[in-house]
């Protein structure tokens, strides 16, 4: 049997939503932990986990422009990839709610076959999920190979090991939109 635990009761409080409390958004309980986004990959086995407030970093310190995501990819990794709590949708802040998400780019595969790029969205995914529900578009920076890996722990079986990289030099300077490239005019996945 499997379950989610989407509200719990505070004293003094009374219901919140864990999503909520997670964010730092409930006024009795301002939290500022770090946060890390974490995709597991069955075949083989292992787990992908970046730090988002490191990635938030990058970004400030090598601006780019937010490339749009495509609604398909974004209905589709929603549905099929990702994991968000409906009922937070209505409780992201107005304010937040223009804020691009931060997209990846790692192969993936399963065993036996060719890796191919696979593109994650490793934050974002309440204010896409809400975007995408009220028929708005969704916009997202990209980071650069590089990037990606620094701020990233791969575990395989439970190890950490080297994080399977992109032939020749994956994500450009260029593909992800990084101010003073050429845009390159493509959407995010």
């Amino acid at each position: 049997m499997a379950f989610t635990i989407t509200r719990v009761n505070l004293p003094g409080v009374g219901a919140v939503y864990v999503e909520c409390l997670s964010r730092g958004h409930v006024a009795a309980f301002p939290l500022s932990p770090e946060e890390i986004y974490t995709f597991g990959v069955t075949e083989p086995r292992a787990e992908y986990s970046w730090n988002v407030d490191a990635a938030r970093a990058l970004l400030a310190a090598r601006p780019r422009a937010a490339r749009q995501i495509d609604r398909a990819w974004l209905a589709t990794w929603l549905l099929e990839r990702s994991s968000f709590s409906p009922e937070h949708l209505d409780h992201i802040p107005a304010d937040k709610l223009d804020e691009p998400g931060i997209a990846v780019e790692v192969l993936a595969g399963p065993p036996g076959s060719r890796p191919e790029p696979f593109r994650i969205l490793i934050d974002g995914t309440h204010r896409a999920a809400r975007c995408l529900r009220d028929g708005q578009d969704y916009w997202a920076y990209l980071l650069i190979e590089a990037e990606q890996r620094s701020i990233c722990t791969y575990r395989r079986d439970s190890r950490v090991v080297e994080c399977p990289s992109s032939p020749g030099s994956g994500i450009s300077d260029h593909d992800a939109g990084a101010l003073g490239t050429t845009d390159a005019k493509r959407d995010v996945a």
